[in-house]
């Protein structure tokens, strides 16, 4: 989840980067504890917003107008994956790699790749590791099993696949996001980050997950802001978090 496909590498939903984020220092577990409990509350459409919040384009934008695009988003992404019940035909090629998920501030748990040769989907298991131990740490490992956040990282890129195939004008005409009007012509723009967050609508929906990827992508992207990827934290055999 999370590509750069064939973009450079990107956080979470355009999260925050590492280091001794807000809340970090004595009162750090407690104020990441809030912020896995807060996330926990919140339905897609308020996490999906947020995450867009976070995006550097959309800095100032109006909170009312960035909800309406994460609810439509979502709404694309649930209703992709209704058409796409049954195993996926002619899926791309899964590649696993141990390492290569974690970088300072970044977490990558599997990436959509176009070649000549086939498309491939990179899984990498130091992140999805990691994800897992975030899961842990928010109270929320049942939700989100090893097996269960790997598939939903495949999902989620093969989202992007099918995106990136035909349906991304698609969805661009569902956010309705016009860049210029004249007369009767309209030119859609792209809304940056909505991708993102139809691909894990899909992978919910894909899955039937109790909980969204999208809970465990704001609760990764709290952790980062209060202790990186350094293996030491988040803590995988104490959680933090309860599971609402």
């Amino acid at each position: 989840m999370n590509d750069r496909h064939p973009h450079p590498r990107r956080r979470p939903g355009g999260g925050p980067r590492a280091g001794r984020g807000p809340g970090a220092g004595a009162d750090g577990t407690d104020a990441l504890e809030r912020e896995y409990a807060r996330i926990g509350r919140a339905d897609d459409i308020d996490l999906a917003a947020d995450l867009l919040a976070l995006v550097p384009v959309h800095e100032g934008r109006d909170p009312g107008r960035l909800r309406a695009w994460a609810a439509r988003a979502v709404g694309f992404g649930r209703a992709l994956a209704a058409r796409e019940q049954g195993p996926h035909t002619g899926a791309a090629q899964v590649v696993e790699h141990a390492a290569g998920g974690l970088a300072p501030g970044e977490v990558l748990l599997a990436e959509y790749l176009q070649a000549p040769s086939g498309d491939r989907i990179v899984v990498y298991a130091d992140a999805l590791d990691y994800a897992h131990r975030v899961a842990r740490a928010a109270g929320w490992e049942r939700d989100y099993p090893p097996s269960a956040v790997r598939e939903a990282a495949l999902a989620h890129e093969e989202a992007h696949r099918a995106l990136h195939a035909g349906h991304g004008r698609a969805l661009r005409d569902r956010i309705g996001h016009d860049l210029l009007r004249w007369g009767p012509l309209r030119l859609r723009g792209h809304v940056a980050g909505a991708d993102e967050i139809a691909a894990h609508a899909y992978a919910h929906a894909r899955c039937g997950l109790r909980r969204s990827p999208l809970a465990l992508t704001a609760a990764i992207a709290a952790t980062l802001a209060h202790h990186g990827t350094d293996p030491s934290g988040p803590d995988p055999a104490t959680p933090t978090g309860g599971r609402p």
